[in-house]
């Protein structure tokens, strides 16, 4: 009976053992995907509060970047106010320097001629020379485009530039012609108006000063 029992205990021997060899083999595995859930876990919640704290960023971002634009926008349009409100001031700087020279002609007389004028009551007529003229509108030279209501030293330079010298000249240029000068000289000069300057230059190369007159004493910077 004994030797049946030890026989017995003999057999199951190898059986325990490997029991015992698998339950821990099953353990350690169990063990070791646990440990690697529970740091995927941990690696995974690290990754969604990154990726809420970068689409917070990004929001922030967006945000930020429409308040620049429409800065920008607001930026950009006060600057072409600010660019109109200039060309209007160039404008008006170019027809309040034609009327200062025209009233500084008028004030101060050539020297050579002060004293013939003041004695010859028929100055209106061309003085020798023909280069200067005593005129309802003051001394003035000979194709002085400057005359013309509208016309200032800036602007008298840019006609001589494209040959426009004389009132002759002016006179036979069309309107069409001073526009396309004028825009071709910049966003300045668009703004002045030479609808009348042909034909002043006209009455000034016939010698009607008086018609000239009484028509700038109507116009307002040549319009």
């Amino acid at each position: 009976m004994n030797t049946d029992n030890t026989l017995l205990l003999a057999a199951l021997e190898p059986c325990w053992l490997w029991w015992l060899l698998l339950s821990l083999l099953a353990f350690l595995l169990g063990f070791l995907l646990g440990a690697l859930l529970f740091s995927n876990r941990k690696r995974l919640k690290e990754l969604e509060e990154e990726n809420a704290r970068l689409k917070n960023n990004l929001t922030t971002m967006e945000k930020d970047f429409m308040g620049l634009k429409y800065q920008h926008e607001e930026t950009l349009k006060e600057m072409e106010e600010m660019k109109r409100k200039l060309r209007i001031c160039e404008a008006d700087k170019s027809v309040i320097q034609g009327k200062y020279d025209r009233l500084k002609a008028e004030h101060e007389p050539p020297a050579d001629e002060g004293a013939e004028a003041t004695k010859k009551p028929e100055a209106k007529s061309r003085s020798i020379g023909g280069m200067v003229f005593a005129t309802p509108l003051g001394k003035v030279k000979q194709d002085d485009l400057k005359i013309v209501e509208g016309i200032g030293p800036k602007i008298e330079g840019l006609l001589n530039t494209a040959g426009i010298n004389t009132w002759a000249e002016l006179a036979a240029t069309s309107v069409d012609r001073i526009k396309e000068i004028l825009a071709e000289a910049g966003e300045r000069y668009r703004l002045a108006v030479p609808n009348t300057w042909p034909k002043q230059a006209q009455l000034a190369n016939e010698g009607k000063w008086e018609e000239l007159k009484k028509w700038q004493d109507e116009l307002d910077g040549g319009k």
